[in-house]
């Protein structure tokens, strides 16, 4: 579990904020998710109960958490619950160009940790001077700053007997 910074206007000064909330995952409780594989990471498949769950939850994360940094929001994209990580998340980029400038992603295990891995990394683009090394785990949920000055990446993650499964929410904030 992460230790939350109290200003969650952290975000944009540092382009991360995190903490701990279990109540994003109970739109979660009794459905099942299933996964599809891909290149070396799985992907839940949005069976009708999945794609209600995800959708309750983007607009739960986004009343909570993102209105506080803006009013004025929207929610963007398809949100998506992936097991394991990608191979692009490996190396520092940033997700602007996919069209969201802030994310929340919310953890449903507790994967990560020093000897498996799977850490989140948030760094300046320009100095490269790193503002958070994360271990997420279980009911954490983290936001990104996806404007330019920011990158992030994943350490490389060694699944030794666990899955590292979290869920991602986009949105574009507007902030005077």
């Amino acid at each position: 579990m992460i230790k939350t910074s109290n200003n969650i206007e952290n975000v944009l000064i540092n382009g991360v904020w995190p903490t701990a909330d279990p109540l994003p995952f109970r739109f979660f409780e009794g459905v099942e998710i299933p996964f599809k594989s891909l290149e070396g990471y799985k992907v839940a498949v949005h069976t009708p109960e999945v794609e209600n769950a995800l959708k309750m939850c983007h607009t739960y994360l986004g009343n909570k958490y993102i209105k506080q940094l803006s009013n004025k929001y929207n929610l963007y994209g398809q949100p998506e619950i992936v097991n394991g990580v990608d191979k692009g998340s490996l190396n520092w980029h940033n997700d602007n160009k996919e069209g969201a400038n802030i994310a929340a992603i919310i953890y449903f295990t507790s994967a990560s940790n020093p000897d498996t891995g799977g850490q989140l990394e948030v760094r300046s683009k320009d100095n490269k001077s790193l503002s958070a090394y994360l271990y997420p785990g279980k009911t954490d949920v983290v936001l990104l700053n996806h404007a330019k000055q920011w990158e992030h990446r994943v350490g490389e993650f060694k699944p030794i007997g666990v899955e590292r499964i979290a869920g991602y929410f986009d949105y574009n904030i507007w902030v005077n």
